[in-house]
């Protein structure tokens, strides 16, 4: 299992700080389509994040990036445009229930399938950060091989 003692957290909205980010000496960077970007900037957000993936890892940081949770609408369109090579993991906002990680689960491996990606290669990280993913924490932990770590937010 890879190292993950640092993440940075990069917008991913913002090509000179993806761009910047390869720079910074992190185990993990995050290119974020969460919070950290406008729903106005989603899009060109996936585009930036899309064309830079292979970039952003070239120093051997591995590359996630935080993607909006199912309630929003916005995850399929979050995966549709990043899962590619390059891409080490994705991290599912305000994961709530072990159904969002098989969910989640599935979709990559489709993703992965029809990308020709070896399938299970791209990890999960959760964001517990709602009262409801506190409390579903160890069946979320226990919903995909494909998880790597939890990450515990303010509540």
């Amino acid at each position: 299992m890879a190292v993950m003692r640092s993440i940075l957290y990069v917008p991913g909205n913002n090509p000179r700080m993806v761009e910047k980010a390869p720079t910074f000496p992190a185990d993990i960077i995050t290119l974020d389509l969460e919070d950290a970007v406008p729903p106005a900037e989603k899009e060109n957000a996936r585009k930036i994040i899309a064309e830079n993936l292979k970039y952003v890892g070239k120093n051997g940081s591995q590359v996630f990036v935080r993607i909006n949770n199912w309630e929003t609408l916005l995850t399929n369109d979050d995966l549709e445009a990043v899962v590619w090579e390059g891409l080490h993991g994705v991290t599912l906002a305000k994961t709530g229930h072990p159904d969002d990680v098989k969910r989640l689960d599935w979709k990559l491996e489709e993703l992965e399938r029809r990308r020709g990606l070896e399938v299970g290669s791209i990890k999960i990280s959760m964001l517990l950060e709602t009262a409801k993913g506190i409390c579903n924490a160890y069946e979320c932990c226990l919903a995909s091989e494909r998880n790597v770590n939890a990450i515990f937010g303010a509540v």
